[in-house]
């Protein structure tokens, strides 16, 4: 069930928030959220239970056992057990079928053939492996103890709101407000939660399927049957467009987890912080996929030395941490490069402070850095979505944009009327423009303004929200009625009226 669905939105959410309110006070309240959670996540395919059910019972089993053990010693081999079962689970599901088919392309020179081995996986598993594998660790860091109550983990574990695509949460952020009996939200809560959820909805169908749109098309233009390279500037519109596409697409998805979250009365983390007006990587680390940044901090780059020792030591951390990080999105060596690009742009900026420099220009210089930097993690961009046979026409498509800025002069300068022109040279004017619609450029120019239209509103919520330091929807409860009434309109009417006919899934689906 997606949260894009109607079933979601009319039926599903509204039922469990009513059932919830009946039953909180009861010892069913939790039991209900948890029946409820594990059929949201088993509405596709019954199965998915299976993997689900494995981590959770080994992990709240184990977590007893860490807290209970006298000897630390044997507290660490249980916690060693926990993460091993865990990862060994996702590897299993994530990168079984990637190694034997990568396996078998190497071996099929030599004439050897082993078996590809085809696993369907499961969503979510890449969340509440990394969740469930937490609540052990700190367990033994003795930073949290465990529940007793095995229904109140399954519910922590399984919460449906943030399951499919997080947040990532911590048991000591999410299992005590599971656990204890919540009153109803407040009004100003209710409604603050519709306005996340309207927005949410509106970022998803609006912003995050219309780029995704357009770079579809892109893809389409680098097909099997493309007889001719992709234009000039082309490759620029696939990387802009994916960059609006799996922002505005997890973003929405957090917004929206964190408003059903709201209807029950939790709390979810805050996921995304205004990200693209980072200056510099670790900014930039701190405003997206907040709660898998943290994560990786916490329970693997601090572990293996943070930023004790040597500059050298503290690259080789930094490097370890996002390379593994970009495993965790996939299989493929793409992503592996995608960790490793973002690595390597954090040892850079350390070592080059370029976004410190232009700071010493007031905002124009931070502008630039943002600028700059914006345009770095959308080369990463690249590898994240491209396939390999893609990267090349997308590169040449980027290095050759410059080529049609003497077309775009010379068309200018023919038809651009004088001063004072009248009907007659406008008229030649907008002739030579819908001319220019058809040239080679023209798809340039279309995909261009389409981007533009999708993109600004995406910058102008985000520039809201960065002055208070805070996403846009937090603004609402500082908005006054005349405002939330006007934007409620506009994102219910955006919806009906932009929005994608054919809505896709939420990319993090995928992982």
């Amino acid at each position: 069930m997606h949260f894009n669905s109607l079933n979601y939105i009319f039926i599903f959410l509204p039922l469990v928030v009513a059932g919830w309110a009946l039953l909180r006070t009861t010892a069913y309240g939790n039991l209900f959220i948890a029946l409820v959670s594990l059929y949201f996540y088993a509405s596709a395919e019954l199965w998915y239970l299976l993997p689900l059910f494995a981590t959770a019972l080994l992990d709240y089993w184990i977590g007893q056992k860490v807290h209970d053990a006298k000897d630390r010693a044997w507290a660490k081999r249980m916690v060693v057990i926990s993460i091993v079962a865990n990862l060994a689970l996702l590897a299993v599901f994530k990168y079984t079928t990637w190694l034997t088919t990568s396996l078998s392309g190497l071996l099929a020179p030599l004439g050897l053939t082993i078996p590809i081995i085809l696993i369907v996986l499961p969503p979510a598993i890449s969340f509440y492996t990394f969740q469930s594998m937490s609540y052990t660790i700190d367990i033994y860091r003795k930073e949290f103890h465990p529940y007793r109550n095995v229904v109140d983990y399954i519910s922590f574990v399984t919460f449906f709101p943030h399951l499919v695509a997080g947040p990532i949460m911590r048991a000591r952020d999410l299992l005590p407000q599971l656990a204890r009996s919540r009153p109803l939200p407040s009004a100003q809560t209710v409604s603050l939660a519709l306005f996340m959820i309207l927005f949410g909805l509106f970022q998803k169908t609006v912003f995050a399927d219309n780029a995704g749109g357009l770079v579809e098309t892109v893809v389409q233009m680098m097909g099997p049957g493309a007889k001719t390279p992709l234009p000039p500037g082309i490759g620029l519109i696939f990387a802009y467009g994916f960059a609006i596409q799996i922002y505005c697409d997890f973003a929405a998805y957090s917004t929206i987890a964190r408003g059903s979250a709201k209807l029950l009365n939790v709390e979810l983390m805050r996921n995304f912080l205004t990200p693209y007006f980072s200056t510099n990587p670790s900014e930039f680390w701190r405003r997206w996929h907040i709660s898998l940044s943290t994560w990786l901090r916490d329970y693997l780059y601090v572990p293996l030395g943070g930023n004790r020792g040597a500059s050298w030591f503290v690259m080789r951390n930094l490097m370890l941490t996002m390379l593994l990080g970009g495993l965790w999105h996939g299989a493929g060596i793409l992503f592996i490069l995608w960790g490793a690009w973002h690595g390597l742009l954090l040892i850079l900026y350390r070592l080059v402070p370029i976004d410190q420099w232009l700071a010493r220009f007031g905002f124009a210089g931070k502008a630039l850095a943002a600028f700059i930097f914006f345009h770095l993690v959308c080369i990463g961009w690249i590898f994240f979505r491209a396939t390999p046979e893609q990267i090349g026409p997308i590169w040449s498509s980027i290095l050759a944009t410059p080529s049609i800025i003497p077309d775009l002069l010379q068309r200018y300068e023919q038809y651009m009327p004088a001063s004072g022109a009248g009907y007659g040279a406008w008229s030649a004017f907008i002739g030579g423009v819908l001319r220019g619609l058809v040239s080679e450029n023209w798809y340039l120019i279309v995909f261009g303004w389409g981007l533009v239209l999708f993109a600004a509103p995406v910058l102008v919520f985000d520039y809201l929200g960065r002055r208070r330091n805070e996403e846009f929807p937090d603004l609402f409860l500082r908005m006054n009625t005349v405002t939330r009434a006007v934007l409620a309109l506009v994102f219910l009417y955006g919806i009906i009226f932009f929005a994608r006919r054919q809505a896709g899934e939420f990319i993090y689906f995928a992982f």
